[in-house]
């Protein structure tokens, strides 16, 4: 009897909640992956298609191979009836800031891709070695009775040799009456967040979903806000909120993409409960945040300092934040003087200098490392910068932090 591959990879998919690619057609498969999955060539040198290929290729049966790169994110492969698979990409922990910084420095990548590998890491869910192996096992026994149990091994030194996710209920008008009060309750919430009101905005989550005011509901009302999909519909809304705020909807898919990936990484009902708790706070701080900090400047100016901060590792020209102003160079340095009390290169120098005083007290990355990490490529210059700013050197600095 031939068997059905497709649905071994669907069934490895649905029980792990992790891609699963088919990978027996070589040259099209690890070419897709590849292009779908590699974050930086150098950095992830065994996400290209040639090192797969050897991988593959020189992978034994009955052994599932995991390889972790140095950012932290995993693969596993195995083969099985003739046929080749790969797991993942896959995370084992949630993601560090500081340990991405000192990565990217280390790898004289620019502090402006730390965002963009924050929503790469994010993107993946958080699953453990275990896992990997035990469903592996027990999905190729199922399809395959006679086979012996598959071993683990891990390419610890891959690296350095290589170099480079219909329960119907007739509604009663008393039920309707709910809907309309549920709502209700839902557009003050929704409220709190656009205004950025940290200070209600946690209780009044929880009055929502509390037994003393959930109990004047129905039945099937009761648990709609402890359910998966009533959090999903409390997600999104969240969300547009929060845009609606004005606050940029990068931030937005950063705060709600993180917490996403920590809920996959549980079956913890009352913890995934948590964590969108958790997102929806972090939401209305970074709203409550924004206003303080952004609302008082033009549109066109909130729009050159998200610019900045999104970019802060890079060449910043004049014309590129003139273009997102969109008037004239001129005058945007005008206008940008008059509603910060700055200049647009002082206050680009302050936050690169405010992101290299962090990591001279946080890590012991080599100076020139930091400085090349929030945009300076000339370690003098940033060291000249740096004085004006904090009134002394960067040495100086680390020593007295």
């Amino acid at each position: 009897m031939n068997m059905d591959h497709a649905l071994f990879s669907t069934l490895l998919n649905n029980l792990l909640s992790v891609d699963v690619t088919d990978a027996t057609d070589m040259d099209i498969s690890l070419e897709a992956f590849e292009k779908k999955y590699c974050f930086s060539i150098r950095m992830q040198p065994m996400f290209t298609q040639d090192a797969l290929h050897y991988l593959l290729s020189s992978s034994k049966g009955g052994m599932i191979y995991e390889v972790i790169d140095q950012l932290g994110i995993c693969i596993s492969f195995f083969t099985f009836d003739n046929r080749s698979y790969i797991i993942g990409p896959y995370v084992k922990e949630k993601y560090s800031e500081l340990k991405t910084e000192t990565m990217l420095a280390k790898n004289d990548k620019s502090s402006s891709k730390s965002l963009a590998f924050k929503l790469y890491y994010t993107a993946f869910p958080i699953v453990y070695t275990e896992q990997i192996t035990s469903v592996v096992n027990k999905c190729i026994i199922s399809f395959s009775p006679a086979e012996s149990e598959y071993s683990y091994r891990r390419l610890t030194g891959f690296i350095q040799d290589v170099s480079e996710e219909d329960d119907r209920t007739e509604l009663s008008e008393k039920n309707y009456s709910e809907i309309y009060r549920r709502y209700d309750q839902e557009k003050q919430f929704l409220s709190m967040i656009r205004n950025g009101d940290t200070k209600n905005i946690l209780s009044a989550f929880e009055k929502m979903s509390s037994p003393e005011v959930l109990s004047v509901f129905s039945k099937e009302s009761l648990n709609y806000y402890a359910s998966g999909y009533g959090l999903a519909i409390l997600k999104a809304l969240s969300r547009k909120a929060a845009e609606e705020s004005g606050l940029s909807v990068i931030t937005i898919d950063e705060i709600t993409q993180k917490y996403t990936q920590l809920s996959s990484a549980t079956n913890n009902a009352d913890l995934q409960t948590r964590y969108q708790i958790d997102m929806i706070v972090e939401l209305t701080k970074a709203v409550h945040n924004h206003r303080l900090s952004l609302d008082k400047y033009s549109l066109s100016i909130q729009r050159v300092l998200e610019y900045i901060s999104l970019h802060l590792g890079d060449h910043i020209s004049n014309e590129n934040l003139s273009a997102n102003a969109n008037m004239s160079i001129s005058h945007l340095a005008k206008v940008f003087k008059k509603e910060t009390g700055v200049t647009m290169t002082e206050y680009i120098a302050l936050l690169r200098c405010k992101k290299a005083a962090n990591l001279l007290k946080k890590t012991n990355l080599p100076i020139q490392e930091i400085s090349s990490y929030v945009g300076y490529s000339d370690n003098n210059y940033f060291v000249k910068v740096f004085r004006k700013n904090y009134g002394m050197t960067p040495t100086e600095f680390r020593r007295n932090a």
